[in-house]
């Protein structure tokens, strides 16, 4: 009650000042989107832009995306927000008036809001779960969608306690107000609004072990996050069979986060894959391995294994062939309930 009370309050006194000026960052910041993603373990933690970071894993995907013009969105978008804080003091103001200029239609944002896109909700369709396709489309999913809330949250609020979450399938946001020291787990795909930490662990069956050992409902540090942005990396590059690639990037990963359920078994199934690809290849020569290629069929089997125990030791659990349904039928019903 008392949140919903202290947005409505807010939410007035903004449509009263918010006017419609244009907002402009500058654009001809061009050292920002130098980097390299080798760079990233060597960058400190405080001066890592998730914002940044995830354009540079758009541009990896797509080499025509123009960093500085998606850099130029963000601050732009920033700049806004900023200005519909105004004087008002509080962590909570801030998350409020950014998740109003997201998903509360208003000249904020030109009644231009952003949403849940539900015909793709895994962002399985090329792309999808860029930064880039979101601020493009305005249609986004559970990786996007938080991406973009942590941007523009350390560009209006660099100070503000505010970190990416993982879960199975799933990235939220976290918000540890510092006002009145409560914790908000907040939910990009449903518009912003609050979700308890026992729905997660209930609709998502996350296990009491994945949760003690720290891969899943833990906030996750900027470089946490972003190797699970990675991932879409990882898929890219094993769908076009460029495993070694793949397998960099899933180093990559596990460098930021050793933690990662993802990198961990993306890595396990690419050693997999490997191997599977060298026996395929025996086969079309219809030929028995060598010794160093037996040797290596064996390596990828032993390895891929490895990977793949570590995983779940951590936590970790194979989907079950209802888990999506039924995790999009949650989603669906919590949007329905939130919608009205």
């Amino acid at each position: 009650m008392r949140r919903t009370l202290t947005y409505l309050f807010i939410t007035a006194l903004i449509i009263g000042c918010v006017s419609t000026q244009s907002f402009t960052a500058d654009y001809a910041e061009s050292s920002r989107s130098d980097y390299s993603l080798c760079d990233l373990p060597s960058i400190p933690e405080q001066d890592v832009d998730i914002g940044l970071w995830a354009l540079v894993i758009a541009k990896e995907c797509d080499s025509s995306v123009q960093i500085n013009k998606y850099l130029h969105t963000l601050d732009t978008m920033a700049l806004r927000i900023q200005y519909m804080v105004g004087p008002r003091e509080g962590d909570m103001v801030r998350l409020l008036m950014t998740k109003m200029y997201q998903f509360e239609p208003g000249e904020w944002n030109s009644g231009n809001i952003f949403s849940y896109d539900l015909n793709d909700p895994f962002g399985e369709q090329p792309g999808a779960r860029l930064l880039t396709t979101y601020l493009d489309t305005r249609k986004g999913n559970c990786v996007s969608m938080p991406t973009l809330f942590l941007a523009l949250m350390e560009r209006v609020a660099p100070d503000v306690p505010f970190n990416g979450v993982s879960a199975p399938l799933h990235l939220f946001c976290r918000l540890h107000d510092r006002q009145d020291g409560n914790i908000w787990n907040v939910e990009s795909t449903n518009g912003g609004e609050p979700a308890r930490e026992q729905w997660y662990i209930k609709t998502l069956g996350i296990s009491r072990l994945a949760i003690d050992s720290g891969s899943y409902m833990r906030d996750l540090t900027k470089k946490d996050f972003i190797a699970e942005l990675l991932g879409i990396l990882v898929s890219k590059y094993r769908n076009a069979r460029e495993y070694e690639k793949a397998l960099d990037f899933a180093e990559l990963m596990l460098k930021l986060n050793p933690r990662s359920l993802n990198g961990l078994v993306q890595k396990g199934a690419l050693l997999a894959w490997v191997g599977l690809t060298l026996q395929e290849q025996l086969m079309v020569q219809q030929r028995h391995p060598s010794a160093e290629e037996a040797d290596k069929l064996g390596l990828y089997k032993v390895e891929s294994d490895k990977y793949i125990e570590r995983a779940r030791t951590l936590g970790w659990e194979p989907e079950t062939p209802g888990s999506r349904e039924d995790y999009l039928r949650t989603i669906r019903a919590a949007q329905s309930i939130g919608s009205k």
